[in-house]
């Protein structure tokens, strides 16, 4: 006789793809395990008890047997389907993309408490908060980037370590370059007040998004520039960024 060894996690629905006729493979964030791919069998049927806590958004508990490769849902229960988030295209275009961001910073099986949380938070918010989409995508950037280590310089230059007040930021050298140390690779000028701009965004919590005066310019220019960073660390074009082009909200 077979005893399964189930395994109890709470976790976020990434994203899916289809197998087979009717079941899903759903990557799962969770709590316990890092991120995941698990079957859920029959989850494409109407019907299916798994439909509603297989979709992407959804944060729930789910009952876990490992097989071979992968894990099985055996249970699975919604704590909070972030599902509102479908009524508004543009909100589904930037949570899309906060998905696809988490999915490619993270790897596999390697657990990270602090992710999940920051992508819980960032779900809550654009559910239940009306903020500046744009500002939300740039603050979020930033912690997801420094919790998984892409961090980059932005208080001394990469070079000769002094303090920057002002300088040029360079994708490929991961940081702020000042004014001495300017090199073909120094692209994009940074002054005092957008890298004033870059340390509050930084250092926000994004409960507190609600209290930033910021410039529209300046955000606009700082989400360039960070995109482009997140680009070459990744090393990964995001299917979601070319929706997001098209959103001016």
């Amino acid at each position: 006789m077979v005893v399964l060894s189930l395994i109890n996690v709470q976790g976020v629905v990434l994203k899916y793809i289809k197998l087979g006729e009717s079941d899903k493979i759903i990557t799962l964030l969770t709590d316990k395990l890092g991120k995941i791919d698990a079957v859920a069998h029959g989850a494409r049927r109407t019907k299916s008890k798994f439909m509603a806590s297989t979709q992407p958004f959804c944060y729930g508990e789910y009952q876990l047997h490992k097989g071979k490769n992968l894990y099985t849902i055996s249970q699975s229960n919604i704590i909070n389907s972030f599902q509102t988030i479908l009524m508004d295209l543009d909100k589904v275009a930037y949570g899309m993309y906060f998905l696809e961001l988490i999915d490619n910073i993270t790897e596999n099986e390697v657990k990270s408490i602090s992710i999940l949380a920051l992508i819980l938070k960032t779900l809550y918010i654009l559910t239940h908060d009306e903020v500046d989409l744009r500002l939300l995508r740039l603050v979020f950037d930033f912690k997801a980037i420094s919790i998984s280590g892409y961090m980059p310089q932005i208080v001394n230059c990469v070079k000769c370590g002094r303090r920057i007040k002002e300088g040029y930021f360079s994708i490929n050298r991961g940081g702020m370059i000042c004014t001495d140390c300017k090199d073909n690779q120094a692209v994009y000028g940074i002054n005092k007040e957008t890298l004033n701009n870059l340390h509050i965004i930084k250092n926000i919590k994004l409960e507190n998004l609600r209290n930033i005066k910021y410039d529209e310019k300046s955000i606009n220019y700082l989400q360039n520039i960070m995109t482009k960073y997140i680009l070459y660390q990744t090393e990964t074009d995001f299917k979601s960024l070319s929706i997001l082009d098209k959103i001016k909200r």
